[in-house]
């Protein structure tokens, strides 16, 4: 059997997630493993609703909060150390490197993602659990370090979210906010852009990560930087989320500054290369009928709105839009065939359909066309990113140049 690549998450508030939120949600959908680590509960944090918590039950709300937010993520797991909020930089440091070299041991991730060191901004938990991370990525992978913590594991890389100086600048507001904590005011910090490293592209997944955001309501600062900044400047830093490589037991690939897993493969236990390769040629054949289905419901969402709109130019563009469809659905069903897959049982996806139609307004069915056909140039570049047989890369090429012309003509029509 072979493990699916694997990201940790490692942060000290519930909310604190948010900031790799669509990168997460991106991975998840990918098929790779997502682990969230919450330190705290935030039971000591500003309330910023009359009516969502009190002082008393606020680690249950909060609880309950990023419990929704990993929902709209699709967070594979949740796990808490139950750390004391506002505390953390208090606990005896070598038994809290203990605590996260068992989680790393246990989870077995290929990248871990973190606080930065300067915590964004300066709250005492940030700081203290990017410390601790930080001790914790190097012991895990040495068998003299907490030898009752589990099987030693060595992570490929170690990232820290950032959020690059050009952001910074122009994002109104952010560079004389001050964040509000115990009588102090906390700046954020910029990173130079020279200095980041992996750009995640991941615009997909934006309204996950909003949706997400909107599961903290405990925690809505009404002057906060998120709630003053414009639309399109928090859409556009939810799209590119940042991160600085920070350590690394595998390098990213020479020239890689968009994927956080680039070049790292599925450990495979005792399987040797032929069935390795073997196993990934079934994933990228079942990967294949799967955008099979998806392409021929697209085909079916575009007749059915051109059959129920009475708005010239809609109708025009689904029609144009169907006939890329069924070219893609030709070259996905040609690619089954050369595999030996049969691909004429594969129908489109009714739910789909019924979903799509539920839609009546014109902005709104191109907002939805809009998403499903950015998801699907997510899902394609993806698979292209981890092709290695010429004959599959070929395939994936064709697919991804096809559903990204189909992507931007979406884009353009919307305006």
């Amino acid at each position: 059997m072979t493990t699916p690549l694997t990201i940790l998450a490692i942060f000290a508030h519930p909310d604190d997630e948010i900031g790799v939120g669509s990168t997460l949600a991106y991975y998840g959908e990918a098929g790779v493993r997502t682990v969230l680590v919450c330190a705290s509960r935030g039971e000591v944090a500003t309330i910023f609703c009359d009516d969502c918590a009190t002082r008393e039950n606020l680690a249950e709300v909060r609880t309950r909060e990023l419990e929704c937010a990993c929902g709209h993520l699709g967070i594979g797991e949740l796990r808490w150390l139950d750390w004391p909020d506002g505390g953390v930089k208090d606990l005896p440091r070598p038994e809290a490197v203990g605590v996260i070299v068992r989680q790393i041991r246990e989870v077995r991730p290929d990248v871990i993602l973190t606080h930065p060191k300067d915590g964004l901004y300066p709250h005492p938990d940030h700081l203290a659990i990017w410390e601790i991370v930080w001790e914790a990525f190097g012991a895990a992978a040495d068998p003299a370090e907490y030898p009752d913590a589990g099987p030693v594991w060595t992570p490929a890389r170690l990232f820290t979210r950032a959020i690059s100086q050009s952001y910074f600048e122009a994002a109104p507001g952010l560079k004389d906010f001050r964040v509000e904590l115990n009588g102090q005011l906390l700046p954020f910090y910029g990173t130079p852009d020279n200095e980041i490293d992996v750009t995640m592209r991941v615009e997909a997944y934006v309204e996950r990560r909003l949706a997400a955001w909107d599961c903290h309501r405990s925690q809505h600062n009404p002057k906060g930087f998120s709630a003053t900044m414009p639309d399109g400047m928090r859409r556009e830093m939810a799209a590119n989320e940042q991160y600085v490589l920070a350590a690394a037991s595998i390098p990213l690939p020479e020239g890689v500054s968009d994927d956080l897993l680039a070049g790292l493969v599925a450990a495979d236990g005792d399987a040797d290369a032929e069935s390795v390769d073997a196993d990934y040629a079934a994933e990228s054949l079942a990967a294949l009928r799967a955008e099979l289905v998806s392409h021929r419901s697209l085909v079916d969402v575009c007749l059915g709105y051109q059959s129920r709109s009475n708005e010239p130019n809609l109708t025009s563009f689904v029609q144009h839009l169907a006939d890329g469809e069924q070219e893609i659905v030709y070259l996905l069903a040609r690619a089954l065939r050369r595999a030996g897959e049969p691909s004429g049982t594969l129908d489109a996806d009714p739910k789909l359909r019924a979903r799509a139609l539920r839609y009546d307004s014109t902005p709104d069915r191109v907002r939805y066309l809009r998403t499903l056909t950015e998801q699907i140039v997510v899902r394609c570049q993806a698979q292209l990113r981890r092709a290695d047989d010429p004959d599959q890369k070929a395939v994936w090429e064709e697919l991804t140049a096809l559903v990204l012309a189909q992507a931007r003509a979406v884009a353009e029509f919307a305006g």
